[in-house]
């Protein structure tokens, strides 16, 4: 008899033991599935709506995000699927790439340089959750200048006082791993990378901070080239305002960049029936 309850005790810490694990199991895979879904929705809306501030170019250009996968306990690359134009990008359409660089989630498959680029970057700066790789029109017209520079003659450009990087080094697609690797040794610590003859890329910790930035990289670009279209000295701030200005806009970013693009999603939610999650 005591043999018996000593099994049936045994038998009970068993199952309950693996009824917690399923339960553990289940809401890890929920929560998982919530996260990847948010992150799908508001990386679509940063497609639509740099699309509609004009900052894509044809069905290339790329942004990506890293999420929890919902098919496995790894993360994954979320990005658009080779020619998806932006006007499309639905939260559905995203595919998810795993770590070995194969398509998991979603139909289709990744443009090459996409691959290469945001993998190689997301190799060298794990603290990166998102990427932004546009040829917008007037920031990419000073990567096209023996001195790309942005000049710190706005306070949209002291927001990125010293978050910049630049490469001169343009030797092509980057259609190889090694490219995107290098890429991330040149991009260093900063927020910025203008990439000489080619274009510009903004990483940050979450796809708000990423697009915000650049949006604003774009218009701190075109009121540079506005002003230097006048031939007339442009007038630096002193480096005390800029810092302060600077520290100023990093303070409450998240607040504002979280904002900027619930206001595309808003906008998305009205008049686009595709935007959800299938």
């Amino acid at each position: 008899l005591i043999m018996n309850s000593v099994k049936l005790m045994l038998l009970k810490s068993v199952w309950n033991a693996a009824f917690r694990n399923c339960i553990k199991t289940y809401c890890s895979f929920s929560h998982r599935k919530q996260i990847n879904d948010e992150l799908r929705i508001r990386l679509a809306a940063a497609y639509r709506g740099l699309d509609a501030y004009g900052m894509n170019e044809g069905i290339c250009n790329h942004l990506s995000a890293i999420a929890p996968s919902t098919e496995t306990e790894e993360d994954i690359m979320l990005i658009i699927p080779f020619g998806l134009h932006w006007k499309e990008v639905t939260p559905s359409s995203l595919i998810g790439i795993n770590g070995k660089n194969k398509v998991i989630e979603g139909a289709g498959e990744p443009e090459l340089t996409a691959l290469c680029i945001h993998r190689g970057i997301y190799d060298k700066r794990p603290d990166v959750k998102a990427i932004m790789h546009t040829h917008m029109p007037y920031a990419t017209a000073l990567t096209c200048l023996k001195d790309p520079k942005l000049h710190m003659i706005h306070q949209n450009s002291a927001r990125f006082y010293n978050r910049v990087a630049y490469d001169v080094s343009y030797g092509g697609l980057g259609e190889q791993l090694e490219e995107g690797h290098r890429l991330g040794i040149v991009l260093g610590n900063k927020n910025v990378l203008f990439m000489g003859n080619h274009g510009v890329l903004v990483v940050a910790d979450s796809i708000d901070i990423a697009f915000d930035n650049m949006y604003y990289l774009e218009r701190a670009a075109m009121v540079q080239v506005l002003a230097a279209s006048t031939n007339k000295e442009l007038r630096e701030l002193d480096e005390e305002t800029i810092i302060m200005t600077c520290q100023q806009i990093w303070s409450s970013l998240p607040k504002y960049a979280t904002s900027h693009l619930n206001s595309i999603i808003r906008q998305l939610s009205i008049s686009c029936s595709d935007f959800k999650i299938k």
